[in-house]
C-alpha cells in the first residue's frame, strides 16, 4: 500500500508542477491588440495582475504663486503635457512606469480661444508619453468633451489605470 501512496503522491506533485508551469505561461504578459496610431483598441490583462489607479489629475498652474483664482494653466496642449507629467510622477512614485498604464480616460473642456475642445493639442502632448521609442506601450483610451471641471481654468483632467504581472 505504501508503494501506491508514493506513486499517487509523485503523480500529484508532478501534476501540480505541470499545472503551475502552464498557468505561468498562460498569464505571463498583458496582451495589447489592434494597434492604432495613438492607442490600442483592446488590451487583455491576465488574472492575477496587480492594479494601480491614479485618480483625476489636472495641470499645474503656470503661475503657482498667484492666488488660486488668478492662476493660469496654458492652452490644452500645455495643460495635457503638465497633466501627463503629474501622472508620470504619481505612477513612478508608486514604483510603476508609464508603460504599465493600460487605460486612460480624458475629460476635455472647450478651449476658450477655439470654442471647442482642442483634440489636436491634446494628441500632440499625449504622443510624447505613449507609443514612443523610449516607451512604446500604448493604452486604450476614451476622450470626451465636458462642460466644466472642478478647477474652472482647467481644460483637461485625466485618470488612468495601470496593470502588470507581479514581479
Amino acid at each position: 500500500m505504501s508503494k501506491l501512496i508514493k506513486i499517487i503522491a509523485a503523480a500529484a506533485l508532478s501534476g501540480a508542477t505541470i499545472f503551475a508551469a502552464f498557468s505561468a505561461n498562460a498569464q505571463d504578459a498583458v496582451k495589447r491588440n489592434d494597434e492604432g496610431r495613438f492607442f490600442y483598441s483592446t488590451i487583455e490583462v491576465p488574472a492575477g495582475a496587480e492594479t494601480l489607479y491614479v485618480s483625476g489629475k489636472g495641470p499645474r498652474a503656470v503661475n503657482p504663486d498667484a492666488p488660486r483664482e488668478q492662476q493660469t494653466y496654458g492652452d490644452t496642449e500645455t495643460q495635457a503635457r503638465s497633466t501627463f507629467n503629474s501622472i508620470k510622477e504619481a505612477v513612478e512614485k508608486a514604483g510603476w512606469s508609464m508603460g504599465d498604464i493600460v487605460m486612460v480616460r480624458v475629460y476635455l473642456v472647450a478651449d476658450p480661444k477655439m470654442g471647442k475642445m482642442d483634440f489636436a493639442g491634446f494628441n500632440k502632448a499625449f504622443a510624447e508619453f505613449f507609443g514612443t521609442d523610449d516607451q512604446p506601450n500604448k493604452p486604450v483610451r476614451a476622450v470626451v468633451e465636458v462642460a466644466g471641471l472642478a478647477v474652472p481654468a482647467w481644460n483637461i483632467e485625466v485618470d488612468v489605470r495601470a496593470q502588470r504581472m507581479p514581479k
